[in-house]
């Protein structure tokens, strides 16, 4: 419409604009016979706007406006209350809103710039603050335990390491991890540091799912606090690994030590000259491997290279490795120097980027690692392995294999500084996450840190099957998102009805199942408290203010007031009415 002016009744246009001109041809026919005097064109224009006016009452008319949004305060767990009481004094009658978990902000309709007060959004509710500009105040500082991380899969005959960071503890109290009974395991005492990262291990010795204990003790012996370690124990897995090397190094000799010693089946092949080999075996391997065919390719469930080695591959030792990985699984890692990390993609089909950053931390070990000068970068088909959410190594798919690399640089210092459990951790996690998978086994992959009860728990799901289909524990399906890049692996998203142990099934054959544990609104409260305020700090940073203006303006329809078409149609009725009483 002209000027921005649009009719919000557009449907009636035609059969309103027809009416008004019959109005107006009757009004015509009536007073034709004044035609010749002055008066009958006065009355005309008058019958005009009358039904001008009556048009427009029927069809409300509008016109953009421009609306100035405000500020606004959203209250969330943990938020300091003389924070609250400046802003208020600062600007008065400032809306707030106090925030609960699940719910939609009803304040985003009405403000545009918010301050964040306490421990933030959980991760799951931050979508709503998309549009929003924020200025993420912060809460009271946390007290108690603010990370916990431990193996949740242990292969039985394997260590639970667990991890866990401490805030103002008090010194001589004491951190304990206790079996499903109460039996103590392991335990440290607290010294007087502003926060204590401790370090504990146990040796399960049975299958099944467990729920051990992290203890905080006085000391007199009474219990402080008690968190949940849920664990599951699983019948070890062993790979048949070939490792392949154009010299040995020290980082070769302790990864060989570590597979050798966690009963892998491994078979190592050492270049001492052109042409000439040193062949070592470690639990039952045997069969020197002098080319790289299909056929002994076949049995191994993982093969490890020099860099130097994989380069030197010729072109139809590379393609046989390639093949054995697409049409029989074969996982391949290379390991790397500095110069792998500037091999074209022709060569090495991994997306990598210099970041120039030479140490890397693990976030929830608290743990710095040296590392290369490089990031594994943005790839659609690119996959990342993590320890803690950080990023350690990658692969890439090939067909029913993988070939991956890491950007760490001398692991094997971390045995020599008696690290030995972040080492095996680490590595367990690269290996494992590209070796053969087993092509009747299934695969789960919990996204969610902190399960709890009626909030949403994001899962990842691998399977070879066309469509797979889950059920929960009362038979009901799980919808599943199938992945673009990676047609084997599946999202799914559920709501978990109790705490405790909760179970995945396979629709079509219940023996096959995946279990998962979920916290009450009790435990690990602190943990959650401090996960969520580094999520929102991650998404909105801390204390940063609002970003350009403080307001801002949105184009909304407002309807144009209807009194001054009234005010018109009586004027000009109120004339017609009146005109042949004073000139008859």
């Amino acid at each position: 419409m002209i000027d921005g002016v649009q009719l919000l009744n557009q449907n009636l246009l035609w059969p309103v604009a027809l009416v008004a001109l019959l109005l107006l041809m009757v009004f015509v026919w009536k007073e034709w016979e004044q035609r010749r005097k002055k008066r009958f064109w006065i009355k005309s224009v008058l019958a005009l706007l009358a039904i001008a006016s009556l048009t427009m009452i029927a069809l409300q008319p509008a016109r953009f406006q421009e609306e100035t949004k405000g500020k606004a305060i959203i209250l969330t767990e943990g938020y300091r209350k003389t924070q609250l009481d400046s802003l208020q004094s600062m600007y008065k009658r400032i809306p707030v809103e106090n925030y609960t978990k699940g719910k939609t902000l009803s304040l985003l309709e009405q403000v545009d710039s918010l301050f964040l007060l306490g421990h933030g959004l959980e991760t799951y509710d931050l979508w709503q603050l998309d549009d929003a500009s924020v200025s993420f105040l912060g809460a009271e500082p946390i007290a108690g335990w603010t990370k916990i991380s431990h193996t949740t899969n242990v292969s039985l005959g394997e260590s639970l390491q667990l991890f866990a960071q401490y805030s103002k503890p008090t010194q001589g109290h004491w951190a304990i991890l206790a079996d499903n009974t109460g039996n103590p395991l392991d335990s440290i005492v607290f010294g007087d540091e502003e926060e204590q990262v401790v370090q504990l291990t146990a040796t399960p010795k049975a299958r099944g799912t467990f729920v051990y204990q992290l203890l905080e003790k006085d000391s007199t012996g009474t219990i402080l606090s008690e968190e949940p370690v849920p664990v599951k124990i699983e019948e070890g897995k062993y790979l048949n690994i070939l490792m392949v090397n154009t010299f040995p190094t020290f980082e070769t000799k302790y990864l060989k030590n570590f597979l050798a010693e966690n009963g892998h089946e491994l078979q190592v092949r050492t270049q001492l000259t052109k042409g000439k080999y040193k062949f070592e075996y470690f639990n039952g391997a045997s069969g020197a491997v002098y080319g790289l065919t299909m056929d002994k390719l076949e049995k191994y469930d993982l093969l490890i290279m020099d860099r130097d080695t994989y380069t030197g591959l010729s072109s139809t030792s590379k393609g046989i490795i390639e093949a054995a990985s697409r049409l029989n699984g074969l996982g391949i890692f290379v390991q790397p120097n500095e110069s792998l990390f500037r091999l074209s993609k022709n060569r090495f089909p991994m997306a990598l980027e210099r970041d120039g950053q030479t140490e890397i931390s693990l976030g929830q070990v608290v743990e710095t690692l040296v590392k290369y000068p490089y990031k594994f970068g943005v790839d659609v088909r690119q996959q990342p392995i993590s320890v803690d959410s950080t990023i350690i190594a990658a692969y890439v798919p090939m067909e029913k294999g993988k070939m991956g690399a890491t950007v760490l640089q001398n692991t094997y210092q971390m045995v020599l500084d008696g690290k030995d459990e972040v080492y095996a951790n680490i590595w367990t996690q690269i290996l494992n996450g590209i070796a053969k998978s087993d092509a009747t086994k299934m695969a789960f992959e919990a996204l969610t840190a902190i399960p709890r009860v009626d909030e949403p728990y994001e899962f990842e799901w691998r399977s070879l099957e066309e469509n797979p289909q889950l059920v929960n524990e009362s038979s009901a399906p799980i919808p599943l998102l199938q992945d673009l890049t990676v047609p084997t692996k599946w999202h799914g998203s559920q709501y978990p009805q109790k705490p405790g142990w909760n179970q995945f099934k396979v629709a079509n054959d219940s023996t096959i199942t995946f279990s998962y544990y979920v916290l009450d609104k009790h435990q690990w409260k602190t943990v959650s408290m401090a996960h969520t305020l580094e999520a929102n700090q991650r998404e909105f940073g801390q204390g940063k203010v609002f970003s350009g203006t403080s307001t801002s303006t949105n184009r909304s329809l407002k309807p144009i007031s209807l009194l001054w078409f009234y005010i018109v149609l009586l004027l000009c009725l109120g004339w017609l009415w009146l005109e042949p009483k004073l000139f008859p």
